[in-house]
């Protein structure tokens, strides 16, 4: 794993996101105000620069200064929950993105993972080799919420059974599951995907894609609450994790992440797709918990994954809900 240079004033805040990144395997470096982390940028330069854009440490100043010499080192600024600008203000420092409080775990590693693979995909776009596999598609979140189309081999980061921050949704998930029966609330899962991607991105580098993705993921971000979860998935597909949530508000959510899609400025006019699945306990004594027992992750997911397949098998650009219960289905 890579080594994280965390630039944050904030003791508190820094001990999270040093929890969040030590716990996801990576070596992280801490300082607390700008001159310490000039001084380790020229020592020992980090795979990224995580940086809080408040004083003392003003990672927008850093960020730039860094573009300024010619630094490739990937950035992502950190904005306290009232910034409204972030990101205009991260782009405009020449940053790979940014993280808006309040910090949830998926989403910094997420954020993280993400950079690292760009720069990655960059420096094999910066020296091609014929030998060597085609750079994966990845995007970065501009916003918190935490994720890309391309079909993916079982060792890219969107496959299921290699990405960390996809482990992380699935143990949230039976988590928040369990909580849904014993405390009686309804859970959604979304899987959004970008209509006809291959088709649309097949003369696109693999930089241009990425940014593609990047924006996609910014857009579906922006779109939900604090507390949902937004996670790459595998090749276009982003699974949106939607906590007391039943299947009318799903239903709105999907709508709204599906009408936001042709604002896409890297592909004017692109439309997605989403398939919906819910878990609404029934109401009832022991015998109605005992009945909802087999609610799974990958049950939830199957369910979404078939609603979407009939909304894209239909023309795309439209949402799917299944109903509740096996194999039932709600156009």
């Amino acid at each position: 794993m890579a080594t994280i240079l965390l630039a944050e004033p904030s003791a508190p805040v820094a001990s999270t996101l040093r929890r969040f990144l030590e716990g996801a395997g990576h070596e992280v470096a801490w300082v607390g105000g700008a001159a310490e982390a000039r001084r380790l940028l020229q020592d020992r330069p980090p795979g990224v620069l995580v940086a809080s854009a408040s004083l003392p440490v003003d990672g927008e100043a850093l960020c730039q200064e860094l573009r300024q010499k010619g630094s490739r080192l990937p950035v992502l600024l950190v904005y306290p929950p009232d910034e409204e600008h972030a990101d205009t203000r991260a782009a405009g420092a020449g940053a790979e993105g940014c993280l808006v409080g309040p910090l949830k775990r998926g989403t910094v590693v997420t954020c993280v993972s993400l950079v690292l693979r760009l720069a990655e995909a960059g420096a094999r776009a910066l020296t091609p080799d014929a030998a060597a596999p085609p750079a994966p598609a990845v995007a970065i979140p501009a916003r918190p919420g935490g994720l890309p189309e391309r079909r993916a081999s079982r060792t890219d980061l969107f496959s299921v059974s290699s990405s960390p921050d996809f482990d992380f949704l699935k143990r949230l998930l039976l988590m928040e599951v369990k909580r849904s029966r014993r405390y009686r609330y309804p859970i959604s899962l979304l899987l959004v995907e970008v209509d006809r991607f291959t088709e649309h991105t097949l003369s696109l580098a693999p930089p241009a894609r990425t940014a593609l993705l990047a924006e996609a993921l910014g857009l579906l971000t922006a779109g939900v609450r604090d507390i949902d979860v937004v996670v790459p998935f595998a090749d276009s597909r982003f699974v949106v994790f939607l906590p007391h949530t039943p299947r009318s508000g799903a239903r709105v959510v999907a709508e709204r992440l599906r009408e936001r899609m042709p604002s896409l400025k890297a592909l004017p006019g692109a439309t997605a797709s989403v398939g919906v699945a819910v878990s609404e306990p029934p109401a009832g004594g022991a015998k109605a918990l005992t009945q909802g027992a087999g609610l799974s992750f990958g049950g939830l997911l199957k369910e979404a994954g078939d609603a979407l397949r009939r909304a894209q098998a239909g023309g795309g650009d439209s949402v799917v809900v299944a109903q509740a219960g096996p194999g039932a289905q709600d156009g």
